[in-house]
């Protein structure tokens, strides 16, 4: 079996224990030059939310995916947060893409408005209008998909709707394989055929 490994490329990596720093010596001097009343450490900390000395931001995120030596997924974002001390945790906090590939081909695409990596469990969950696109033209529309990366599979147990040349079909529970070609809907709440001359039609 092939090993599969992640590359983690970044542009201006600038962590926010630098400017917390900064920030420290502009508020000691304004206490030091605006009054000699000394002034506790504990008030100046207050002022800080002291989780946010381990984060690091990135801006402009991709990550490869391989598998062998072609690339499986690639995932692009224009902001990621890792989190130091929490396993490092990345948060895309304005949004994800990832790619899907077979070879050199794009097999499907998914997108959303937020995204958690969860490194130990080799997980992405997504969230907030969420949609995933597969090579046939099929659109899943959903609130949350987790993405097992170890696994190749995608699923969720919210609300979903998919969008077909022929159907739309809504339901809760979604699985399939990363590419969106085979899937189950767990339970199907509602199907709406699409007839091209005279639009939809129930």
């Amino acid at each position: 079996m092939k090993k599969s490994y992640l590359k983690y490329y970044s542009l201006n990596l600038k962590s926010q224990i630098s400017n917390l720093k900064f920030l420290f010596l502009v508020f000691c001097s304004f206490f030091f030059f605006s009054s000699c009343e000394q002034v506790p450490l504990s008030k100046i900390k207050a002022m800080f939310d002291e989780k946010d000395a381990d984060v690091e931001v990135a801006d402009s995120v991709k990550f490869i995916y391989k598998e062998g030596e072609y690339a499986r997924a690639i995932v692009t974002a224009p902001k990621v947060k890792r989190y130091t001390k929490a396993q490092s945790k990345l948060e895309f906090s304005n949004g994800l893409l990832v790619k899907f590939y077979e070879t050199l081909d794009m097999i499907s695409v998914l997108k959303a408005d937020y995204g958690v990596n969860d490194d130990a469990k080799q997980l992405i969950i997504a969230s907030g209008n969420v949609h995933m696109e597969n090579a046939k033209n099929e659109i899943m529309e959903s609130q949350e998909l987790t993405w097992n990366i170890k696994t190749k599979r995608v699923w969720t147990d919210k609300a979903i709707r998919i969008k077909t040349p022929d159907n739309i079909i809504n339901g809760i529970g979604f699985d399939a394989d990363e590419d969106f070609s085979n899937y189950t809907i767990r339970k199907v709440t509602g199907i709406v055929s699409v007839d091209d001359d005279n639009g939809f039609k129930e």
